[in-house]
């Protein structure tokens, strides 16, 4: 090719149901687009079709040499939700063949979520499942050598299975690869053809299930792949100089990297478009501070850009599985084109996705035999799309659209119009609950931002979510269908390296975290250079680490200077994360910082592409002929007629255009509102603001009558607002229990103390009955007492913050939230003895305190309660959290308050309350007149006193259920006692608006109401014994809900199997506890005097029947050093029982086993203080 032949870059972007291709002249910045079907077979298919169909508009194109093909697609990504990866083998270490299978005994969901989730099937197979001899220490050393010869015997009882691919991830290897090295020498000599995975360089990080996953996942990928890829280099031979693969984080692979470390490309689809609007918009314009809006028919992609730089995150989720690999900070929702409409007839409330249409049927509009209204059926019939469509070669179906919404009209009684319109309100609502989750619950204001909306959808959205984001200009690019195919054609190759360096800043040298930065420079510069082609004196570099207060489990990144980092030390790291930790969560700590990695990233220099500009305008009128047609237009139930359809080819820079109108070009159509303009700029990017210029956020909805949307818009607010309370407990915490097993509980209510999102609000009530001191803006109030709130809390660890919400001095609402604290003082470390006679012996009570006024803190008061606590900097941090989290929270009611006004607000409330309470009538009008009765016992109290009977009946009188409890056993002078607060979880009942309907008799001075001071701190085991009980009554008026018996170990150890359930077995090893997360070993090793031996399942312990309850939890500690533990279990005497015919599960067993004598001592259900010595092991 001569000097002055043209050169040319061609991106690939490859979706579900089209295939967007967009070839990029590099001196002139001309483009050419085609979109071709999919050919999800083999999508090298449609790539090949895609660029013959474009080089067919260039001259001499079927002999042109491209400079290079840039791909994003979705091949990996399909393998896994499709499952039709490799068959992967995995070699873990000796005692965690169960890795997998338990992964981090998580089940996601609510309270009872357990009865229905499907378990994923491992993507590496039990049978394929290799026990490697040899263990590593938390810092490295090695405890026990690697035994090849014996590894060798292991593997070869996998050789006849024929693995496709190999994982090898053992325990510990992030501090010291040397196992694994050691362990993939064996593999290929045993298995010379058989790619191999190995975790310390896919995934040099703590977190032995996360960085096993991730390398699996690598494994299950690499030959689907690195067939693909192959294929695809021979289909383009000699009409390419380059492939490129566009990786998750926005950056570009060689083919090479791409076939050895997928997992750096899993997510390529979604990082093509916030690439391309970085490119088109970030990198060509003044507007650098972005949010990105990509709406498809499925779902939409929302994500930040900060000066020009998308934000990264170091996990990503595909379907079920989490890995942690780096990826634009991409968040995606279920609301798209597709997104279906329906109206439950319990609640007679509208909802909007997350199901979709699909492309097939698709919607009604579509003609293709959809019924079911969605998101593009309504706006069709509000006239927001034009009648045809892809250059007016796809003709809609109105009235198929029109009798779709229809039903969805008459389900709610309302006309065509305000149901079409209340979709649309309610699939915005979503998508700008997505907006706000990357700007304002990350500490950014949207306002300070531009929103850059494409995708087939995002145009027609656009302005109606810049209304409510308030982040102006909204910013349509030129081909916004195919923006993702423009963002692989522009972007860089890229690559990271980064490895654990686990120090607290006190107890390390600026000059050992410059060496550890300096050793991944050099790998960068390498690989850069080696396997992308990039000289070293071409690639720009960026470094970062990973920091958190120490106690804390999640991660701050930060990006570091290193020339500011020698020159000033540490303190720059310290400074940098406490402000980035103000700005995510609102507080700092005064507590010692920890880095956990390192990373180094580098990137070849940006390339001086020419741009494509417009020609100017005469004028900012755009002349009349380039108005294909005109469309009557439907807003707040008013027609505009005759509103112009611009087609937006022929639009120049500096035009000027005035809503209502549509503007239609191939792939998309862009809605300008009534009061608002489009200016064209010189790139032909839409830049769309009010027209009278004045920024606008946060608009109250026009309608001042109370209507079910505005209804649905308010509760799906309120969800997001507790969502984000979580979210910010389970980062910040110091505590195990709340930030990985989630051992937190958060309301908001209204002035009253009704709850209206969370789980235990019908104590604020009592509390306001009861307190007699002022409630002022500002104060905050704490209690642990169980006493004190009617059981909102069940023990002293619960700490329970209380927040009033105000106004301009209106009491709007009430935001709560409690966290289980690792130790309040007491009798035993941890503060849950199991021989306590009263609540004197578990630690610091604290009755309903106000300790701060009107924002002020009673520091001498909290000093006094610190004082009494044994990890004093984890509760201060903790407290902290708390506050925080209903602080947010209060922010999130102050925002609803303000946008819809004094009088909608209360309304919604008000109608939330009563709806909830029409949902509840109309479960319990269903139910049988007949009672039901069940009953379950604790085996013992921990004091030789047992079993102990909980019992309940349940009746139904006309539209009221009754729970009585008074068959249940007198409370019991041990700590086994429980206080039963009358809640129910919010996955079942939303708010308190159904407390008349339920009548529950608990009697004082039984195990479920005990008397003050009775003990509360072993209650775990009645817990577990109610949800017991409360699913036989449930099974008996629900067969679908049937379930065996539950396990009764505490949580905050281990986890026995999920009982059998209608849907199948249990699955092993999980927790049926909401939400809750074992703590990884790796952690527990690191900072504890601990070696985890084994943890893995017991075979047959779940009991057998046609679907059998999933295998217990074993474990093996040996302890470092001597000392005292605690033991809180159950189920030791009465097995867990079976229904239908299905056989009870195993019996629990504690043995411990003394290092100076090899005895073993069986251990009782309840112990405090049992001591250990120095390599003794307990058996579990």
């Amino acid at each position: 090719m001569g000097m002055d032949t043209p050169s040319y870059r061609l991106g690939v972007d490859v979706g579900g149901t089209f295939t967007d291709l967009l070839l990029f002249r590099e001196d002139t910045g001309d483009t050419w687009r085609a979109k071709v079907p999919s050919t999800p077979d083999d999508q090298s298919r449609a790539v090949i079709a895609g660029k013959d169909q474009i080089l067919k508009n260039i001259p001499d194109g079927a002999n042109l040499v491209l400079h290079v093909v840039n791909h994003g697609t979705t091949v990996a990504t399909n393998a896994i939700l499709e499952q039709k990866g490799a068959k992967v083998a995995l070699v873990v270490t000796e005692g965690y063949k169960d890795i997998l299978q338990t992964r981090r005994s998580q089940v996601p969901g609510g309270l009872a979520s357990w009865i229905i989730w499907p378990k994923p099937e491992p993507l590496a197979p039990l049978e394929l499942t290799v026990e490697a001899p040899g263990r590593l220490a938390s810092n490295g050393d090695v405890i026990r050598e690697f035994d090849k010869h014996l590894f060798g015997e292991r593997l070869s009882a996998i050789i006849d299975q024929k693995p496709d691919a190999i994982t090898i991830s053992l325990i510990n290897s992030f501090a010291n690869p040397i196992h694994e090295r050691a362990a993939r020498q064996a593999v290929e000599e045993l298995l010379p053809d058989i790619p191999v995975s190995v975790s310390s360089e896919v995934l040099p990080e703590l977190m032995e299930y996360e960085r096993t996953i991730t390398t699996v996942v690598n494994s299950y990928v690499e030959p689907t792949v690195r067939l693909y890829l192959r294929n695809l280099l021979t289909a383009l031979e000699g009409k390419t100089k380059h492939l490129r693969i566009l990786r998750s984080d926005g950056g570009l692979s060689s083919v090479r990297l791409a076939c050895r470390y997928p997992i750096s490309w899993i997510m390529s689809g979604p990082a093509g478009g916030v690439t391309g609007a970085v490119s088109l918009v970030a990198n060509r314009t003044k507007y650098k501070n972005l949010i990105t809006l990509d709406m498809g028919g499925t779902s939409t992609d929302v994500a930040l850009v900060e000066h020009g730089i998308p934000h990264i995150r170091h996990e990503t989720k595909i379907g079920d599985l989490v890995v942690k690999a780096s990826s634009i900070d991409v968040r995606t929702v279920g609301a798209g084109g597709g997104s279906i409409a329906r109206v439950p007839e319990v609640t007679k409330a509208l909802r909007v996705g997350p199901e979709s249409a699909g492309s097939v049927p698709g919607p009604a509009c579509y003609g293709h035999g959809g019924t079911r209204a969605t998101v593009s059926d309504a706006n069709a019939v509000l006239g927001y799309l034009p009648a045809n469509l892809l250059g007016g070669a796809f003709a809609l179906d109105l009235s198929n659209a029109k009798r779709a919404v229809q039903h969805v009209a008459r389900d709610l009684g309302v006309g065509l119009y305000e149901a079409a319109e209340g979709i649309l309100k309610l699939s915005n609502e979503t998508m700008y609950g997505a907006l706000r989750l990357v700007s304002v619950e990350r500490g950014y204001d949207p306002r300070d931002f531009s929103l850059v909306a494409f995708g087939g959808a995002g145009p027609l959205h656009a302005n109606a979510l810049g209304k409510l984001i308030g982040a102006w200009p909204v910013i349509v690019p030129p081909s916004p269908g195919v923006l993702c195919a423009f963002g692989d054609a522009t972007t860089l190759l890229r690559h990271e390296s980064g490895r654990a360096f686990t120090m607290v800043l006190g107890k390390t040298s600026v000059e050992e975290v410059v060496e550890g930065f300096a050793a991944l420079l050099a790998e960068v510069k390498r690989v850069m250079r080696d396997d992308q082609g990039v000289a070293e004196g071409h690639q720009r570099h960026t470094f970062q680490a990973d920091l958190r207060f120490c106690g804390q489990a999640n991660n701050v990144p930060v990006n570091v200077d290193l020339d500011v980092l020698k020159a000033d030390g540490l303190s720059h790291l310290r400074r940098i994360f406490d402000a980035e930790h103000v700005r995510l969560f609102t507080y700092s700590l005064a507590v010692d910082v920890e880095i956990v990695n390192l990373r180094v990233i580098a990137e070849e220099p940006r390339a001086d592409l020419a741009v494509k500009r417009l020609k100017k305008a005469k004028s900012s009128d755009p002349p009349s002929n380039l108005a294909q047609s005109t469309s009557t237009l439907i807003f707040a139930g008013k027609e505009h007629r005759g509103c112009p359809v611009w087609d937006r080819s022929g639009l120049l820079a500096g035009h000027v255009l005035y809503g209502p109108c549509l503007i239609s070009e191939m792939d998309s159509t862009t809605l300008i509102h009534p009061g608002y303009q489009a200016q064209i700029d010189d790139l032909g990017n839409i830049l769309i603001a009010e027209t009278d210029k004045m920024k606008v956020a946060g608009i109250p909805d026009s309608s001042q009558t109370l209507d079910t949307v505005t209804v649905d818009i308010f509760e799906n607010a309120l969800r997001n607002a507790r969502s984000e309370m979580d979210a910010l407990m389970t980062r910040t915490t110091m505590s195990p229990a709340i930030r990985e097993q989630q051992d937190e509980f958060n309301v908001i209510a209204e002035p009253g103390g009704k709850m209206l999102v969370g789980q235990f609000g019908s104590f604020i009530g009592d509390f306001l009955d009861n307190w007699k001191g002022s409630i002022e803006p500002g104060d905050i109030f704490l209690t642990n007492d169980p006493y004190s709130v009617a059981g909102a809390v069940s023990h002293h660890n619960d700490w329970l913050i209380l927040t009033p919400i105000f106004v301009d001095d209106k009491l709007i609402a009430w935001t709560s939230n409690f966290g289980h604290m690792t130790d309040v003082g007491g009798s035993v470390p941890g503060s849950l003895p199991c021989a306590a006679n009263s609540v004197f012996e578990e630690g610091i009570q604290i009755p309903v305190t106000k300790i701060a006024s009107r924002g002020v803190w009673n520091d001498d008061l909290m000093e006094v309660i610190y004082r009494n606590v044994r990890l004093p900097e984890w509760n201060k941090g903790d407290v902290r959290a708390l506050v925080a989290a209903c602080d947010i929270a209060g922010q999130r009611m102050t925002e609803l308050y303000i946008r819809f006004g004094h009088a909608m607000y209360f309304a919604a409330i008000d109608e939330l309350l009563q709806r909830n309470r029409r949902a509840i009538a109309s479960i319990i009008s269903s139910m049988p007149e007949e009672p039901a009765s069940f009953e379950d016992w604790i085996d013992d109290d921990g004091q030789g006193v047992g079993p102990w009977k909980i019992a309940c009946t349940m009746t139904k009188t006309g539209e009221k259920l009754h729970f009585d409890f008074s068959k249940t056993d007198p409370q019991s002078p041990s700590s086994i006692n429980f206080y039963l607060s009358i809640a129910i979880d919010t996955n079942v009942v939303a708010n308190d608006g159904f407390h008349d309907l339920l009548d529950v008799t608990v009697p004082e001075g039984t195990l479920l109401h005990p008397i003050r001071p009775a003990a509360l701190s072993c209650r775990t085991h009645f817990l577990g014994r109610l949800l017991d009980v409360l699913s036989g009554l449930l099974g008996q008026r629900a067969p679908q809900f049937m379930t065996a018996a539950g396990f009764s170990d505490s949580p905050h150890f281990m986890y026995s199997g999920i009982p059998a359930r209608p849907i199948g077995d249990g699955p092993d090893g999980h927790c049926l506890w909401p939400a809750m997360k074992a703590i990884p070993n790796e952690f527990l090793e690191l900072y504890y005097p601990l070696l985890i031996e084994r943890f893995d399942t017991v075979p047959d312990s779940g009991g057998p029947g046609i679907h059998r309850g999933g295998n217990a939890q074993r474990i093996h500690w040996r302890f470092l050093e001597p000392g005292t533990i605690s033991i809180h279990d159950d189920r030791w005497l009465s097995k867990p029982w079976g229904v239908l015919g299905g056989e009870p599960g195993a019996r629990s067993r504690k043995t411990l086993v003394r290092v100076a004598d090899g005895g073993r001592v069986v251990l009782g259900s309840k112990q405090d203080r049992i001591a250990v010595e120095k390599g003794d092991v307990l058996e579990w």
